[in-house]
């Protein structure tokens, strides 16, 4: 058993949408102006640096720079406060050249799947 059913889609979609602020705010709304402006700051420098992370293997595999970017960082301005604390801190580069690796939960849950084996989630 898993924490989470990383393989239902209607997880996935239970996850994405409790990261999101309120429907008309943003996350400019609710952190301090200059916090804001630095994180902005940073996530433009990742922006930059992420083509010189990206390992030829993954670009083999189709995730290139942008991709990767906006898969770690997609509407980023429109979740709350912790995810993006989440978020800034897999935005690293070893962290960004091992993307592509399921996390380990997801790589053992597709393993059972191909192995017929019964799973479940306790949350």
């Amino acid at each position: 058993y898993f924490e989470l059913d990383l393989t239902d889609p209607y997880t996935i979609s239970a996850l994405a949408s409790c990261q999101m602020l309120p429907h008309g705010k943003n996350l400019q709304d609710v952190l301090p102006g200059d916090l804001y402006l630095r994180l902005k700051r940073h996530l433009e420098y990742v922006r930059l640096m992420l083509p010189h992370w990206v390992t030829p293997d993954q670009k083999g595999k189709g995730l290139y720079a942008d991709y990767l970017f906006n898969a770690i960082a997609g509407n980023w301005e429109r979740k709350k406060p912790v995810w993006v604390m989440l978020m800034v801190n897999s935005l690293t580069e070893m962290d960004v050249r091992s993307r592509g690796v399921p996390v380990l939960d997801l790589y053992l849950a597709q393993e059972a799947e191909r192995m017929r084996k019964k799973t479940g989630a306790v949350e």
